[in-house]
């Protein structure tokens, strides 16, 4: 009987370090950055205030992309966010004729299926899929899942945030809302949802 008691108290413990670590761990557990390889294309996904285009547009002009895809539907009546970020890159540089523009998605999945689309007829060997640091692991997720039937190779570069503290993800609430929500959405996704 003490036996038994003593592995319980074993596993209870072992169970409370490891929800520990995860908790004090969860903002870094969310960030993915390959070491990245020059591409035909650089991927950028909508959905913050403008540091994704900048990273990039800063990746493009060190030439690791000929081409700019920008994925992001419809934001208010028929504005769309690629048509704002296409604004944003070209004022960070970026030539008009180098940008491929997605113009429906409405989601993460959406980014990654219709991007696949709009790519299919220039043949990509290699593209980096750029968003927010706090993104890029459901962003792998869902880009590794939804190309998986193409030859082309993804590379994944994370944009910082300035809102999300990945060492203390629990310092304010944008960087609490971040973390929480990326792992609700992973869990909805791997259950047949599609965010």
């Amino acid at each position: 009987m003490r036996r038994r008691s003593a592995i319980l108290i074993g596993l209870i413990v072992v169970i409370l370090v490891l929800l520990i670590v995860f908790i004090l761990n969860a903002g870094k557990f969310l960030l993915i950055e390959d070491s990245i390889q020059k591409s035909d294309a650089i991927i950028v996904l909508s959905g913050d205030r403008g540091e994704r285009v900048e990273r990039a547009a800063e990746l493009y002009r060190t030439g690791y992309g000929k081409y700019f895809v920008i994925s992001g539907g419809p934001i208010y009546n028929d504005v769309t966010a690629a048509e704002l970020m296409k604004e944003h890159a070209i004022k960070l540089g970026v030539p008009k004729k180098a940008i491929i523009l997605e113009d429906l998605s409405d989601s993460t999945y959406e980014n990654a299926q219709f991007t696949k689309r709009v790519i299919q007829p220039y043949n990509f060997s290699s593209v980096i899929v750029v968003s927010s640091n706090y993104h890029m692991k459901r962003v792998k997720l869902i880009f590794d899942r939804e190309f998986k039937d193409t030859t082309i190779k993804l590379y994944y570069a994370g944009a910082k945030d300035r809102n999300f503290n990945p060492e203390r993800w629990w310092s304010n609430n944008k960087s609490i809302m971040h973390t929480l929500t990326e792992y609700m959405k992973m869990v909805g996704y791997a259950v047949g949802k599609n965010y």
